[in-house]
């Protein structure tokens, strides 16, 4: 019920673990804390003339919680990579995710309440605080959201709509012996072959067809080994930190909230581009 009523709970999300991306959310969203605080007083707040500066002060701790409690979370993030996985996130989750982030902030602040007020610890005072929290936040992180998916599920679906690849040919075949670290682990084969490569954990699977067949080969080896055994073929390019794609194949981009798919010949499974990478991925693909 909730995906006819709600489908876009259920889009793609971007979701990104960059240093330099927590810092800036965290920044962006303490700064806006303090502002909000300092300016529309909200909650019955009263400040007494010649306090000003004082008041300024308190809104700054409370904006600097919100900073602190950003960069816990990304290290959570961090932490636990199986869940926080960007091609299986949603938009439901993103929310849900935001919202748990609301609580570690009113948990947060309760306790820089009663640092600054002299304020007991209680029941009423935790939920207090969760409320005042959550009013601040919930519209930002339940609207924005929904306006992200729209925005980002527009921009990329139109500019992948604009990009028409044109499947290369390679008329010669070059035998390519790729190897694991285990004993007498290789695989031969013709590097025109290859679909793509995808990288799991300790090992990278090699997507390749075989007399029209398409199949799959584990290796124990790591991306960076591959794509360096592989760099002289200018047709096989790494769009993604977990993919090496023979652009070759491609015959479709599509777009979502995360960014472009790529769509291979004979291939259902789609290919994930970093957005860092779509112009590079564009002028490949003219």
């Amino acid at each position: 019920m909730l995906k006819t009523q709600f489908p876009w709970l259920f889009q793609p999300y971007p979701f990104e673990l960059r240093w330099s991306k927590g810092l800036r959310n965290g920044f962006w969203a303490g700064l806006f804390v303090t502002a909000f605080l300092f300016f529309f007083k909200p909650f019955g707040t009263t400040v007494d003339e010649g306090q000003e500066w004082r008041y300024l002060t308190y809104c700054f701790a409370f904006g600097l919680v919100t900073f602190a409690v950003t960069l816990l979370m990304q290290l959570l993030c961090r932490a636990f990579p199986a869940i926080f996985n960007e091609m299986e996130w949603r938009a439901w989750k993103e929310i849900l995710f935001n919202l748990f982030f609301l609580f570690c902030i009113g948990l947060a602040n309760m306790l820089l309440g009663q640092l600054l007020y002299q304020a007991p610890v209680t029941w009423y005072s935790f939920l207090m605080w969760q409320v005042f929290t959550v009013a601040v936040g919930i519209f930002p992180t339940v609207f924005g959201a929904f306006l992200s998916v729209v925005k980002l599920q527009k921009k990329y679906a139109e500019e992948a709509a604009a990009i028409h690849p044109e499947p290369g040919t390679h008329t010669q075949h070059h035998q390519v012996t790729l190897y694991g670290e285990n004993q007498q682990e290789m695989l031969q084969i013709d590097v025109a072959n290859i679909a793509f490569l995808e990288a799991q954990d300790n090992y990278v699977q090699v997507n390749y067809f075989e007399k029209g067949v398409f199949k799959r080969r584990l290796l124990r080896t790591t991306m960076r080994k591959m794509e360096d055994s592989l760099k002289q073929y200018d047709f096989l390019f790494r769009c993604h930190r977990t993919y090496l794609v023979n652009f070759d194949l491609v015959e479709k981009v599509s777009g979502n909230a995360q960014g472009y798919r790529l769509h291979l010949s004979g291939i259902e499974e789609t290919i994930p581009v970093s957005r860092g990478l779509n112009e590079e991925v564009k002028m490949r693909l003219k």
